[in-house]
């Protein structure tokens, strides 16, 4: 089984990371030395099933490294086509990333995937790692087949690709010369919402507490058509965001669509169809009834979704462009006010919201 090596400049700390997320058969994973992957690299025999980079490699001995560097020396090779194709996925610790790269969005493209070392001492984060490893891994496996198209790689029809999909992402797809560039869109979409969306997305956007509503699995195998059969399937669970509003409208036959509901008439909706169902409430500091996107603050500061309402949320401009098949960025007002100093946020956003939330306090006083 071809291995993942993870490039870092404490051997000790990198042998214990790597015994943790290996598992079996399923995924290996082995340290090597930054001058060790350097002298590979420019001999040109660098192979591994993907390479997990540290961003900061000062503790090396030798020729200094940086990991966005050696990742964009990787890059390099792969485009002339003297080493194999294989993912590289940014693995660090927050506090390193941020001394390192703070908010320099330049290295971003390098990487498929960028998975934190904190909290990786617990098992259920460790298995979510792998699932993002061995997942991105597949996906370069199916794009090194010669007769992988994108709607085989997807595991949609012409029709449904039409109705679901992005004429945008089909040519950013098909831009791509080579098997990392053609990988870029593919993990961006099966990692970021917009055209796909997870399961906690889905719960929030059908008002749905999916902790508390025992009947969830019923709604979830109801789903079953629209969700996603392509390539890394298995490791990220997804479904299609327009097929999800395609069911609500013919299926359910509401005649509104789903984003325009408020959570109390999704629930409504949905309950005339299954049963046992409890109405999602929003986070405190999260304002509005029709959850939509997430707070971008709690997700980097905490791994944790948050939805908000387009509407009563404040827009985050990204570091870097962004393609238009991902969802746009938002942050809820509460978490904004912590962070007002953060300059993605807009502010005419802030005190819109700020002026709307005090006078619906003064009514509620009232």
């Amino acid at each position: 089984m071809p291995k993942w090596l993870l490039v870092d400049d404490s051997p000790d700390e990198a042998k214990a990371f790597s015994a943790g997320l290996s598992s079996g058969d399923r995924i290996a994973v082995e340290y090597i030395s930054a001058a060790d992957a350097c002298a590979a690299l420019g001999e040109a025999n660098f192979s591994a099933a993907g390479v997990l980079m540290d961003v900061d490699l000062s503790n090396e001995l030798g020729r200094q490294q940086t990991g966005p560097g050696m990742s964009q020396d990787i890059r390099v090779a792969q485009h002339k086509q003297t080493i194999p194709s294989f993912p590289v996925v940014r693995f660090s610790l927050r506090d390193k990333i941020i001394e390192n790269i703070g908010r320099d969005s330049s290295s971003d493209d390098i990487f498929d995937l960028k998975i934190e070392k904190d909290g990786l001492s617990n098992e259920t984060l460790r298995e979510a790692a792998r699932h993002k490893l061995i997942g991105v891994q597949q996906v370069y496996e199916i794009l090194e087949q010669s007769h992988a198209d994108l709607l085989s790689i997807v595991g949609l029809s012409a029709d449904a690709w039409t109705r679901w999909g992005s004429s945008s992402f089909q040519s950013d797809f098909e831009l791509g010369d080579r098997t990392y560039l053609r990988a870029g869109p593919l993990v961006r979409m099966l990692v970021h919402p917009g055209l796909l969306i997870d399961e906690a997305f889905l719960a929030f956007r059908l008002g749905i507490d999916r902790d508390e509503s025992a009947g969830w699995s019923d709604l979830i195998e109801a789903l079953a058509e629209y969700a996603y059969r392509g390539a890394a399937g298995g490791c990220f669970v997804r479904w299609w965001a327009r097929g999800i509003e395609e069911w609500w409208q013919d299926k359910l036959g509401s005649d509104a669509p789903l984003a325009g509901c408020d959570i109390s008439r999704r629930v409504e909706t949905l309950s005339q169809t299954f049963g046992n169902l409890v109405a999602l409430n929003m986070p405190k500091g999260s304002l509005g009834a029709r959850p939509w996107r997430y707070c971008l603050l709690t997700k980097e500061q905490r791994d944790e979704v948050i939805p908000v309402d387009p509407a009563r949320a404040i827009k985050v401009r990204p570091r870097s462009p962004m393609p238009s098949w991902l969802d746009p960025l938002y942050a809820s007002l509460g978490v904004a006010l912590q962070n007002r100093d953060d300059p993605r946020l807009d502010k005419d956003d802030m005190k819109r919201l700020q002026l709307y939330a005090r006078s619906s306090d003064a009514a509620g006083a009232a």
